[in-house]
């Protein structure tokens, strides 16, 4: 097995530059997951790895064989049935193999229906059990987790790591949800669509994300900014402050869900509770800004005036704010 190396590669779309200068070097049975807002070139990138699109720039050396590829749109056969799908791409036909992967994705009872048949969720499952079927040395999968009921979703978070580790697949995974990226991937790349890249581990991207566009996309917490004064003080929402920032500076800072904490012991600071935020926390508005709480509102019924302590100091990110 090889490793999956980018060189110096630059991305274009629609006369724009996507990315440039990105160097990455993926060891058999890594897994990286691709994140960044829409437009910002993470399909494109994907085509280029499948060799469907080429890059403007650099190189790409890619492991042996083909890779398994669940693309966006589906790209199924119309006139082949669920289990023609896999024997088609699966030269060994392994029908073991096969019978596991449709137990796996409860598409065993389809085995004999057709794409047109299938419902979108269907379709999606049908997509990821192709891309394993020849056993991959490596994977490319674009959103395997979109298109999905609240069931199925849940099923995929648990079998799509453990078939990945089944077949040790280098792994390239575009996703947008943070929780997807601690299950599917060891790394992650951040794209931003401008042009500049960030490539770090996925507990630096979620935990402490180093960027404003990585905090914006982790749900941990809510992104501030704020610009420096002479003294480079950054005053922000919230009664909350900076300091030792570049005088002028436009500054995007970070203050994580866990800092904020419902109180009626003299709060100083008030909101209106709004809703659960879905992970385990609230979001309030204060001030006419929202601000996501690290508690669940429990038996406070939305609309309810709500105290607020922040028990933690805001964190100053790297890059553009």
């Amino acid at each position: 097995m090889t490793d999956l190396v980018l060189d110096r590669v630059a991305l274009s779309a629609g006369g724009r530059t996507l990315v440039r200068d990105l160097s990455l070097q993926l060891a058999p049975g890594e897994r990286l997951a691709l994140l960044g807002p829409n437009g910002s070139g993470k399909t494109t990138l994907i085509r280029a790895l499948a060799g469907l699109a080429q890059p403007a720039a650099g190189s790409i050396r890619r492991p042996a064989g083909a890779p398994g590829m669940l693309f966006q749109d589906g790209a199924l056969w119309p006139h082949m049935t669920v289990e023609q799908h896999l024997q088609f791409v699966d030269a060994r036909g392994d029908r073991a193999w096969h019978d596991q992967l449709l137990q796996h994705l409860e598409l065993t009872s389809l085995r004999t229906r057709r794409p047109d048949t299938l419902s979108g969720g269907e379709r999606v499952r049908l997509g990821l059990a192709r891309a394993f079927a020849a056993r991959p040395a490596w994977l490319l999968l674009d959103e395997p987790l979109a298109h999905l009921d609240a069931h199925f979703s849940d099923v995929l978070r648990e079998v799509l790591p453990a078939l990945v580790a089944e077949v040790r697949a280098t792994t390239v995974v575009v996703t947008h949800e943070p929780d997807n990226v601690r299950l599917l991937a060891d790394r992650v790349l951040c794209l931003s669509g401008e042009g500049p890249a960030w490539i770090g581990t996925a507990r630096d991207a979620l935990d402490a994300p180093p960027t404003a566009l990585l905090a914006a996309l982790s749900g941990r917490g809510t992104l501030l900014h704020g610009t420096a004064d002479a003294r480079g003080e950054v005053a922000l929402p919230f009664g909350l402050s900076l300091s030792g920032q570049p005088s002028g500076a436009r500054v995007a800072a970070f203050l994580d869900a866990a800092s904020v904490r419902f109180t009626e012991n003299g709060a100083r600071l008030r909101g209106e509770l709004l809703a659960p935020d879905g992970r385990g926390g609230s979001w309030v508005r204060s001030g006419g800004r929202l601000l996501r709480c690290g508690e669940a509102p429990g038996a406070r019924a939305p609309g309810s005036d709500v105290g607020l302590a922040i028990v933690g100091a805001p964190r100053a990110l790297q890059g553009p704010a």
